[in-house]
């Protein structure tokens, strides 16, 4: 979970604070990237099931365990397997989590081995090793075909750089995120004057225009919900060809200046 920073020593100070404390910072601000799991429900898996996810509580600078300095390091989309997971693991009470992360696009949670010597004593019997391994093999089954963004049902692939599972509608988004990137590396270092002689770069906006049209005409309503702040309708009228072509360089121009950035902010 990412609570933005205005200045380094504020990022510094911040990475510091306890997964709780960040939890709780993140609650209040509703600052979030699109990709983290809400502060929602980290608090609530928090408050559910503290001596699992006791390193929550730990300052990340004095402790061995990643948990402290990561948390839950998975999308919002995953939050009902972690739960049930959570639930399920927590009926022993001498687990707790050390790391519970993405990685190739499944969820891969590390807990405290039997017999380590910072992990407390065993208070009652702990949970058999083969019920403890079909808790985590099947959220991890599960995690590898829910898209880890909205929790709909998605595909796990190579995307780019990175393995990722995404449902179609948020395959679409990361390819309007894409184009808001590729309309600023167009335009970099161009100023009005420049822009309007420079036909290639006007070509190059109104394709990204156009594929963003095409992506927001995609969203299914529970999408554009959880994207409030998104003008949908006008971002839709993109997609007709007449529409960006007959555009006027100065409309290209504020688009690319003005609307794109804050655009491809959002999507994050």
């Amino acid at each position: 979970m990412k609570v933005a920073g205005s200045t380094y020593d504020e990022l510094v100070a911040l990475r510091e604070k306890t997964v709780h404390e960040r939890a709780k910072l993140a609650a209040a601000s509703g600052d979030r990237s699109r990709l983290d799991m809400t502060a929602a429900h980290v608090l609530s898996l928090l408050e559910r099931f503290p001596t699992l996810y006791r390193e929550a509580w730990s300052t990340p600078s004095n402790a061995a365990r990643p948990f402290a300095r990561d948390g839950f390091d998975v999308g919002d989309g995953w939050f009902g397997i972690v739960e049930r997971m959570s639930a399920r693991l927590a009926a022993d009470p001498n687990l707790h989590v050390d790391q519970l992360k993405e990685q190739w696009g499944r969820l891969a949670v590390y807990l405290t081995p039997p017999g380590d010597a910072a992990a407390p004593a065993p208070t009652v019997a702990g949970m058999p090793g083969e019920e403890l391994d079909r808790a985590i093999d099947e959220a991890e089954e599960e995690s590898g075909r829910t898209c880890m963004v909205c929790g709909e049902p998605g595909t796990n692939e190579k995307r780019g750089r990175w393995v990722t599972v995404l449902c179609g509608p948020c395959v679409q988004l990361f390819d309007m995120a894409e184009a808001c990137r590729r309309v600023a590396e167009r335009t970099k270092d161009l100023d009005f004057a420049a822009f309007s002689a420079n036909e290639i770069a006007q070509d190059a906006v109104r394709l990204a225009m156009a594929s963003i049209g095409h992506a927001a005409a995609g969203q299914p309503p529970g999408s554009r919900a959880r994207l409030p702040g998104i003008g949908w309708e006008r971002l839709e009228q993109f997609k007709e060809a007449r529409t960006v072509k007959g555009m006027p360089v100065d409309d290209l121009w504020r688009f690319a200046i003005e609307e794109a950035p804050g655009l491809g902010r959002k999507l994050r």
